[in-house]
């Protein structure tokens, strides 16, 4: 779609691209491990997936998510899926921390808190250290035909 920034972009913090999906680094310093699951094709929501390709996207989120909790050991992770402002089907899988900034609100909710910037540069550092692991991961999943 013309106006679809999943659809129009090209994504620098890609990392990782199947043929129904690809992954984005979405992390920043207030969210040091943040990743985006995004549909390759142009559709809103889960119902417009073949039951396969739901099913495989299910895969790649829970080896995601899987990935993020041994890499970083956050003490939850978070799994969104709204597409209110970009209606592309994508996911968002988030670490979350009892000490970061927004804890325990939701990242879009009211910040409670500053975080140690040394906090931050090493959960950055093990967020970075993880992506090459995770593209692994998700590559080993078979993609329905």
């Amino acid at each position: 779609m013309a106006h679809c920034e999943f659809c129009t972009s090209q994504h620098q913090a890609e990392f990782w691209r199947g043929h129904y999906f690809y992954a984005i680094d979405a992390s920043s310093n207030d969210f040091p491990g943040f990743i985006r699951i995004v549909a390759v094709d142009h559709v809103a929501e889960m119902s417009a997936l073949s039951p396969a390709v739901r099913t495989y996207l299910w895969d790649l989120l829970e080896t995601t998510e899987e990935t993020m909790r041994d890499s970083l050991a956050p003490d939850k992770m978070n799994l969104a899926e709204f597409g209110n402002m970009v209606p592309h089907l994508h996911w968002h899988v988030i670490a979350r921390w009892k000490d970061d900034g927004w804890y325990p609100e939701c990242p879009w909710g009211t910040k409670q808190r500053e975080v140690n910037a040394e906090i931050i540069k090493m959960r950055r550092k093990r967020a970075e250290a993880m992506l090459p692991k995770l593209a692994t991961a998700l590559a080993a999943i078979s993609e329905p035909q």
